[in-house]
């Protein structure tokens, strides 16, 4: 338990001093899926998802949903190509980060303890 608050505060501490995520836009969803990238899979009209790694630094895939007929929604905003997601993340198994993506950086709402 020890561990895994050590290995949250230092990946925060990390992510404080790396780049901004981006956004992309793909027709599909990629086989690899880069760090830092948040792709939109979809076109300039129509949003079906979008795909992550989660920034804790385990490496886990996140699709989030931005079809707003569906629960839960996010949606996502850019300004200069600096991604905004609503709402949060909140992982519910495994790493169980819950965190932010404000103009293009990870903001941090705490860990969740069962």
């Amino acid at each position: 338990m020890i561990w895994k608050q050590l290995s949250n505060i230092v990946n925060r501490v990390r992510g404080f001093f790396s780049r901004k995520y981006s956004l992309k836009l793909v027709e599909e969803e990629p086989d690899t899926i880069s760090d830092k990238i948040i792709y939109v899979v979809g076109d300039e009209e129509f949003q079906a998802f979008a795909v992550m790694l989660c920034p804790c630094g385990c490496h886990s895939k996140i699709h989030l949903n931005l079809l707003s007929g569906n629960k839960p929604t996010w949606s996502v905003s850019t300004k200069s190509g600096i991604p905004t997601l609503k709402p949060s993340i909140w992982r519910k198994v495994g790493c169980e980060s819950h965190f932010f993506i404000r103009s293009g950086k990870v903001v941090w709402a705490g860990t969740h303890t069962s």
